[in-house]
C-alpha cells in the first residue's frame, strides 16, 4: 500500500474506482421548527422500509474540477500494487483556513479493509502539516454509512442546509450536511 499526493487525474483513473454512490437502510430524518423568537432543527436516524440506493458516474464537469483541484498539491491517492484504490479530493479554503474534501471514494473491493480510515487519517495528517484550522466535507442525509464513517474519523456535522439540493425542504429529500474535523492543535506558550 502506498498513499501519496496526486497532481493529475484522468477519467480513466477515476472511473477505475467503480461507480459512485451509496446504498442505506438508514437515513437522518429532519424536523424543523422555527417561530419569530426561536429556531431548532434535529436530526433523528431512522430506518427506512426499503434501502435508499443512489449510485452515478462522475461526469465531465466533475472530472474537469478535479483536475483543477489535484493540481493545487491537497489530493490523496491510496495504491494498491500500483492501481488506484481510494482518492481523496481536497480543495484548500483560505478564507477560513480550512481543507475542503471535495471527493472521498474507496473502491468496493476495499471498503470495510480500513483502507477508507487510513486515506482519511492521512488527509487530516495533511490538513494539519499545512496548517489548516479543520476539514470540512458534505454528505446527504441519506448516507448514513458515510456519516458514520466519517464520526468514526472524528467529524462532527456542524451545518445543515435543507435547500442545497432543491427547494422542496420538507425532510424527506435529500439534505446537505456539512461535517468538521476540527484539527487538535497545542497553541499554548511554553
Amino acid at each position: 500500500m502506498e498513499i501519496k499526493k496526486i497532481y493529475d487525474l484522468s477519467i480513466e483513473e477515476l472511473n477505475s474506482l467503480g461507480i459512485f454512490g451509496y446504498t442505506s437502510n438508514q437515513k437522518y430524518e429532519v424536523t424543523k421548527e422555527e417561530t419569530l423568537h426561536t429556531f431548532s432543527l434535529q436530526l433523528n436516524l431512522i430506518n427506512l422500509d426499503k434501502p435508499y440506493v443512489k449510485q452515478e458516474l462522475n461526469d465531465d464537469d466533475d472530472l474537469d474540477r478535479y483536475q483543477k483541484l489535484v493540481k493545487l498539491g491537497y489530493s490523496l491517492g491510496l495504491y494498491l500494487d500500483n492501481k488506484l484504490a481510494a482518492i481523496a479530493i481536497a480543495e484548500p479554503q483560505l478564507w477560513n483556513n480550512t481543507l475542503l474534501l471535495w471527493h472521498f471514494q474507496v473502491h468496493e473491493n476495499y471498503r470495510r479493509k480500513s483502507y477508507g480510515s487510513i486515506l482519511m487519517n492521512r488527509m487530516i495528517d495533511l490538513a494539519e502539516e499545512n496548517g489548516f484550522r479543520a476539514v470540512t466535507l458534505e454528505t446527504q442525509n441519506t448516507n448514513a454509512p458515510a456519516i458514520h464513517f466519517y464520526k468514526q474519523c472524528g467529524f462532527m456535522i456542524e451545518g445543515v442546509d435543507l435547500s442545497f439540493y432543491t427547494n422542496l425542504d420538507n425532510g424527506n429529500e435529500e439534505i446537505a450536511l456539512f461535517m468538521r474535523k476540527k484539527i487538535d492543535k497545542d497553541y499554548s506558550i511554553e
